[in-house]
């Protein structure tokens, strides 16, 4: 079974919605949120879960626009939740603004999981007055490990092509290796502007140089995206957020990607896909 995790412009909560074919996706709870957000800014944009190395199920979410935080909770069922907490990721960074869309892996060899997430860095500056929600900002991925979920280690820059860039996404790919997808940032919030499309590299450890790159492998103007495996493809799912709808592709190898049809969920907002059938295999303490 497929879960897939999204918010509203409605209401910047947890949702849900499962799916037994990776293609048919039905909201639970009527399409209500299941979860809403309780510490910092009382949102939950950008839902990501996944499973840790106790068993349960990790939520990680935005905080708001312009906070150094992210929203953190765990469940042994996704419908009941512990009482959330605020990870304090990019707090002691001179010049951070925000921590946006964070997500998380597992690099099995180091047993590390890495958290990573979206950051504007400008020392001995603020967020204040800057409008993020329609302006494009200068981000780059950022990381910390953890092998257990209360301790981090210090940020650090993972990822910085040398362009603005948000939304990676990273799937453990069944050879050995990582395939990342990452949003061009460049360009404005505009259907007919350059960039603001999803592209791909993988690497064989984290942090490391990628080994290939391909994109763009979306149209413009999206964000968000989601890879899951999906009998012998790869499907993506992307936000084509100025439209109000979503789009999907896929892919045999992760490098040829050609248009798919999925049903989700309507006014579905950056959502992030869980495949179940993998949860057995995860390691756990």
């Amino acid at each position: 079974m497929y879960v897939v995790s999204y918010f509203t412009n409605a209401d910047e909560a947890l949702h849900l919605a499962y799916s037994h074919d990776g293609h048919d996706f039905v909201s639970v709870n009527g399409g209500r949120p299941v979860l809403r957000g309780t510490v910092g800014t009382g949102r939950l944009r950008d839902p990501f879960i996944g499973v840790g190395p106790d068993g349960l199920f990790h939520l990680l979410a935005t905080d708001g626009w312009t906070s150094p935080h992210i929203v953190h909770a765990t469940s042994a069922d996704l419908l009941n939740w512990s009482e959330q907490e605020l990870l304090p990721v990019m707090a002691d960074v001179d010049g951070a603004h925000n921590a946006w869309a964070p997500e998380f892996f597992l690099d099995r060899q180091a047993g590390l999981y890495h958290l990573i997430w979206s950051s504007v860095v400008e020392a001995g500056s603020t967020a204040e007055g800057r409008d993020y929600e329609h302006i494009g900002q200068d981000h780059r991925i950022w990381h910390c490990t953890t092998e257990d979920f209360r301790t981090f280690s210090a940020p650090a820059v993972f990822f910085d092509p040398g362009h603005s860039v948000i939304d990676a996404t990273v799937q453990v790919l069944d050879g050995g290796g990582f395939l990342m997808a990452y949003k061009d940032e460049r360009g404005s919030n505009d259907l007919a502007t350059a960039h603001k499309d999803i592209h791909l590299i993988t690497f064989d450890t984290p942090g490391g140089p990628s080994t290939s790159a391909v994109g763009p492998v979306t149209p413009s103007v999206v964000e968000g995206p989601s890879i899951f495996r999906r009998g012998d493809e790869l499907v993506m799912i992307f936000d084509h957020f100025l439209e109000g709808r979503y789009g999907a592709a896929r892919s045999k190898d992760g490098v040829d990607w050609e248009p798919a049809s999925l049903a989700l969920p309507p006014g579905m907002r950056h959502a992030s896909v869980l495949d179940t059938s993998l949860l057995a295999s995860l390691p756990t303490r």
